[in-house]
């Protein structure tokens, strides 16, 4: 398949193709920097080394397994137009959490995380 968009599991809504799964891997990326930032804004959780650790094994999943995924089909115009605005936001949240991120020594996005522009 290479550089196709589709694939068997995907479905036209309001005549735009969606990638399955895509908007289930947007709403567990969003609860995961909800999830950062309360553990960044919490001295007693963010000094919890297990804690902390527990938090990072999740992170570092969705870091490296969804958000490239979402970033890919981004990128080649597989999202709805929804999906591509609320990934703009995504992308956006994470640039603001980045300090929370090398202040707890966690893993950081590999994705671009540049402005709506950065296509």
């Amino acid at each position: 398949m290479g550089d196709e968009v589709g694939s068997l599991n995907d479905e036209l809504v309001n005549g735009e193709q969606r990638i399955a799964g895509a908007s289930a891997d947007l709403d567990m990326l969003f609860d995961e920097v909800e999830a950062l930032r309360a553990l960044a804004d919490d001295p007693q959780a963010s000094a919890d080394q297990a804690q902390v650790y527990d938090f990072s094994i999740r992170w570092g999943t969705l870091l490296a397994g969804r958000l490239p995924r979402l970033d890919h089909y981004y990128r080649r115009g597989g999202l709805t137009s929804d999906e591509r605005a609320r990934y703009d936001t995504l992308r956006a949240a994470l640039r603001d959490t980045l300090p929370a991120m090398e202040r707890l020594g966690i893993a950081r996005p590999t994705v671009p995380l540049g402005d709506a522009a950065d296509r």
